[in-house]
């Protein structure tokens, strides 16, 4: 949902889609494909690491490295070919990444969401599995019906 906020708010602004319109299609398109990035991050950060519960795991200044480090690198990636094939441009308002022809913004989105995506889903896990299961009271027949 954080992905798909983050594209919806950021594309008219700043993006001109070039071969489709900026539809409510598109936006579900990439946000698909944050989902995909997001699951590069946690395998390299797994690779990385060599622990693949790393999310849930105290993080150490090695997850943060491969975590921002592949938010980097994934990000102007898909930018740039984004850019080569003609898919979208910026306007004039997009800020640029400096040395680059790439917007800050999506390079900004994965830096941030990235790690408050695995955060957020780190603390609903712990969460979740904390919550004491509920037990059938004494002396009570279920009924099976």
């Amino acid at each position: 949902m954080l992905h798909f906020i983050w594209e919806y708010m950021q594309c008219e602004p700043f993006f001109v889609h070039v071969r489709a319109p900026a539809s409510m299609a598109a936006m579900l398109s990439a946000t698909l494909g944050d989902l995909v990035l997001t699951a590069l991050a946690w395998l390299g950060t797994a690779l990385v690491t060599g622990n693949p519960h790393w999310p849930l795991q105290r993080w150490t200044p090695r997850v943060w490295l491969s975590l921002l480090g592949l938010a980097l690198a994934l990000s102007v990636t898909v930018e740039l070919h984004a850019l080569a094939m003609d898919w979208w441009r910026y306007t004039a308002r997009a800020p640029r990444l400096p040395a680059t022809p790439v917007s800050l913004l999506p390079v900004l989105q994965l830096v941030l969401l990235f790690p408050l995506s695995f955060g957020l889903a780190r603390a609903l896990t712990l969460r979740l599995s904390a919550t004491p299961k509920p037990q059938p009271l004494k002396g009570a027949s279920s009924w099976n019906g």
